[in-house]
C-alpha cells in the first residue's frame, strides 16, 4: 500500500468511495485504490486490519470478517444496506490503510440508487473518533457529491456522442445510456455475478463430496479468471453450465437492449468485475463490446478525479 509523498501532517484528502455490493473501493489521493469484501463481522478479534471500534461496537470489514464465518449484513443482502453500513464500511476500509491520526475526507460516492442520496449523506457526513486497527483516529467525512453507480468511469474519458454502457456488477446488472454525455435510461437489473456464484455453489455438489460450494471460494478463482476453486477441484464444466443459465435467464435482456441500441448507432462498453468472467469477456468482445481497461476499479478512480475537481473548482 503504498502512500506516495505524503506529508505526515496532511489531513486533507480527495477520495473517491465505491460502495459496491461484492467488495468496497476505497481510492484516497496518494494511495493505492484499496478493495476489500463487503463483509462486517461483530465477532470478536485481534487489531486486525479493517478493525473499528466505534460508538461503543467493534466491527470488522473485510477479509478477516469473512474469515470468521460468521459476519452480517453484507451489502448483498439487502439494498438499504447500502446506506445504512456505508460509516461502518468507509472506517473499515481506512482502517485497512497506514495508520494517521487524523483524516479529513472529501468524498465522491457512487450509489446504485441515487434517490438514497438524502440518506446517505446523513450517514456518512460528520466527525467521528473511531478506533481504526487498534488507533484513535480523528475523521471527519464530507461528502462532495453522490452519482449513480457507473459514471465514475466515465469521468475524464472522451465520449462518443451516443454511449451505452452495461455495468456487470456483483448484485445487480446496469444497463445506461447516454447523449452527448447526459443519461437518458439508468435501468439497474437485480441480479449480478452472485446469483452465478450461488448456481455454481449448488450445483458443484457432486465435486464437493456432497457439500455445497464455498460462495468465496468460488469468487476468489473467478476473479482470478480460472476455474480451479481448490488444488484438487477444478469447476470447469459446472461454470460453463452455469454461465449459459445465468446469461439465458438474467443477462439476454440488458445484453440485447445494448446491442439494439448498437444498431441504432450507439457505441457500447462494458464494466464491473463481471466482464473479467473467464471466457465471458471473450463473448462480450465478439459481440461489439470494448471493455473498459480496469473494468473493476474505473469507477473508483473516476470518483476520485471528480472529487479533485469539485475541490479545485471551490478553491479557485
Amino acid at each position: 500500500m503504498s502512500s506516495k509523498n505524503i506529508h505526515a501532517n496532511q489531513k486533507i484528502f480527495c477520495a473517491g468511495f465505491d460502495n459496491g455490493y461484492g467488495s468496497v473501493k476505497l481510492l484516497v489521493d496518494g494511495f493505492d485504490v484499496l478493495r476489500i469484501p463487503s463483509y462486517i463481522s461483530r465477532e470478536d478479534m485481534e487489531d486486525v486490519p479493517g478493525r473499528v471500534v466505534f460508538n461503543g461496537n467493534a466491527y470488522t470489514v473485510g477479509e478477516s470478517a469473512f474469515r470468521t464465518g460468521y459476519y452480517f449484513e453484507r451489502n448483498t443482502d439487502n439494498n438499504i444496506n447500502k446506506v445504512n453500513n456505508a460509516l461502518i464500511t468507509l472506517l473499515g476500509a481506512l482502517a485497512h490503510l497506514p495508520y494517521r491520526k487524523v483524516w479529513h475526507l472529501k468524498l465522491v460516492v457512487s450509489l446504485h440508487d441515487v434517490a438514497l442520496t438524502r440518506e446517505l449523506c446523513q450517514v456518512l457526513n460528520g466527525e467521528y473518533q473511531p478506533m481504526l486497527a487498534g488507533k484513535l483516529s480523528d475523521v471527519k467525512v464530507e461528502v462532495l457529491k453522490v452519482v449513480p453507480e457507473g459514471m465514475g468511469a466515465l469521468f475524464g474519458r472522451k465520449l462518443p456522442k451516443k454511449l451505452t454502457v452495461v455495468d456487470f456488477g456483483n448484485g445487480t446488472t446496469l444497463y445506461s445510456r447516454y447523449n452527448q454525455g447526459k443519461r437518458e435510461v439508468h435501468t439497474p437489473y437485480a441480479a449480478g455475478v452472485e446469483v452465478l456464484i450461488g448456481e455454481i455453489a449448488k450445483k458443484m455438489k457432486h465435486l464437493n463430496g456432497g457439500k455445497l460450494g464455498d460462495l468465496s471460494k468460488i469468487r476468489f478463482c473467478l476473479e482470478m479468471g480460472h476455474t480451479k476453486y481448490s488444488r484438487d477441484i477444478d469447476i470447469k464444466e459446472v461454470y460453463t453450465t452455469c454461465l449459459k443459465d445465468w446469461y439465458e435467464t438474467y443477462l439476454k435482456k440488458p445484453v440485447n437492449l445494448a446491442l439494439d441500441a448498437k444498431h441504432q448507432g450507439d457505441e457500447i462498453w462494458a464494466i464491473g468485475g463481471g466482464c473479467l468472467l473467464p471466457g465471458f469477456k471473450k463473448l462480450l468482445i465478439q459481440n461489439g463490446f470494448e471493455i473498459l481497461e480496469n473494468p473493476v476499479e474505473a469507477n473508483s478512480y473516476g470518483l476520485l478525479q471528480m472529487a479533485k475537481a469539485i475541490v479545485m473548482t471551490v478553491n479557485s
